[in-house]
């Protein structure tokens, strides 16, 4: 029952942390952010090529990609 009252109690606590921080956010400036910072991808752009310099040395884990 004691971990119920804990959990409960954190989903309240984080919603309304949430609720403070959602209105104390100026919309304006995320907006004058975002569209500074981040811009549309070409989609002609061909796709990124992940393959190593010489494939037949590398181990499996550099084939997957770690």
């Amino acid at each position: 029952m004691k971990k119920l009252i804990i959990i409960a109690l954190s989903l309240i606590t984080l919603r309304g942390a949430s609720q403070i921080i959602e209105k104390n956010i100026d919309k304006e400036e995320v907006k004058t952010v975002v569209t500074t910072n981040l811009k549309e991808q070409d989609d002609k752009l061909d796709s990124i090529y992940f393959q190593h310099d010489d494939d037949r040395n590398s181990s499996l884990i550099e084939k997957i990609g770690f």
